[in-house]
């Protein structure tokens, strides 16, 4: 069965474009029957996922050696041998891209390496993400012959805007940022453009353009540490979506309808109104289009939900899915634990379309300039509760 994760949000230097869609699982075809995992090897699978969207390794490599070996069957028994294999060692493993096809290109190969070698530390040893950021950059200004960048992000912009333009030289688009909680890197190396207007809660109808993707090198450091079994599935940026296309097999299901663009398209939107939306609100927001028009999806989303959810802020997927269980359990009048795969799915969607309209009520009541730019003229507040989570078009591809 395939699965999808919470989507993303990247942030420039300090962050990526805007707000990316996850995929568990590597299409979006239904798969040939497997022999079913045990139910605690399930279970284990499902929390390594969590764990690894929270960028923490040792606790995926916990849970998965905590079910019993013999209940991982298919493709939970090689995901299982991954994780082990690529964690649980004393040095960093090889480079290996994100499609089976290497880059050829020797400069690709090697930004790859040096990112992977970032990830891998990053995710087992939380504690010294700074100082393995500043090794991060070190090591990328050495690879086109320059001084580490000075401190501070817009330093770090500079530096891979540069790194951007070398690897478009070999025909590559590349996209680096900051995916809470690590620098990531997204580089493919085909592209599509498509024309969508999306229906949202409310009676909006948002253009946007879609640009779909593949020829897939690196899909970002949640792809590589859960060995692909989830990754970037899609993207905002100012011009438009960005979809990865092996996410959603022909773009005709509810996976690419509802939870890309409805999902995206609602960012969309929010970012022209509100561009300093923190992370956690544009996801919080964005997860009740989902829910408000899931239908044949509906149940793989909760799994979703359910699956990663957090209470911290700087895990903004994982926040908001908490928060839309939590909110949409109080709005159905039943408790903390209630189990929303098991409500009626027209009152489940209601409620959420509710909630989505009655937050809209509350930015739109907020003081000027708390989430959106000041009007031309207009004094701006001295102090900026939230930096604009959007790119610098100049250094994205």
């Amino acid at each position: 069965m395939r699965h999808r994760s919470p989507l993303l949000l990247l942030l420039p230097a300090a962050a990526l474009p805007l707000l990316i869609g996850w995929a568990i699982g590597a299409t979006a075809a239904p798969p040939a029957a497997a022999p079913a995992s045990g139910p605690q090897a399930a279970s284990a699978v499902s929390q390594a996922l969590g764990a690894a969207l929270r960028a923490d390794a040792p606790a995926a490599l916990a849970a998965l050696k905590h079910a019993p070996a013999e209940q991982f069957q298919g493709k939970d028994a090689d995901f299982r041998q991954c994780m082990l294999e690529r964690h649980e060692r004393k040095v960093p493993p090889p480079v290996v891209a994100a499609t089976a096809a290497a880059p050829r290109d020797a400069f690709a190969t090697q930004v790859l390496g040096i990112y992977q070698r970032y990830w891998w530390h990053a995710v087992r040893e939380p504690q010294r993400r700074g100082e393995l950021e500043r090794t991060l950059k070190a090591e990328l200004a050495a690879a086109i012959g320059e001084p580490a960048p000075g401190d501070g992000e817009e330093a770090f912009e500079a530096l891979y805007a540069k790194l951007d333009a070398r690897l478009r030289e070999s025909g590559l688009h590349p996209l680096q940022g900051r995916t809470p909680p690590l620098y990531d890197l997204f580089l493919w190396g085909g592209q599509e453009q498509r024309d969508y207007t999306v229906a949202l809660p409310g009676g909006v109808a948002q253009p946007v353009e879609v640009f779909v993707m593949d020829g897939w090198i690196s899909r970002g450091w949640s792809h590589y540490t859960a060995c692909g079994k989830t990754g970037a599935a899609g993207w905002v940026k100012p011009e438009g979506l960005y979809a990865v296309r092996e996410s959603y097999g022909d773009l005709q299901g509810e996976d690419f309808k509802v939870s890309f663009l409805g999902h995206e398209a609602q960012h969309f939107a929010d970012l022209a109104r509100w561009p300093k939306l923190p992370p956690w609100r544009l996801e919080y927001r964005a997860k009740l289009v989902e829910l408000a028009q899931a239908d044949s999806s509906r149940e793989k989303l909760l799994d979703r939900f359910y699956r990663a959810q957090d209470d911290d802020l700087d895990h903004p997927h994982p926040y908001a899915n908490k928060r839309v269980l939590t909110d949409a359990a109080k709005a159905l009048g039943l408790g903390a634990d209630a189990d929303l795969r098991k409500t009626d799915p027209a009152a489940l969607r209601r409620v959420a379309a509710e909630a989505l309209l009655a937050d809209t009520r509350k930015l739109e009541s907020e003081p000027a300039g708390t989430y959106a730019e000041p009007a031309k003229g207009e004094a701006k507040p001295l102090a900026q509760p939230q930096a604009k989570p959007t790119d610098k078009p100049a250094g994205k591809p």
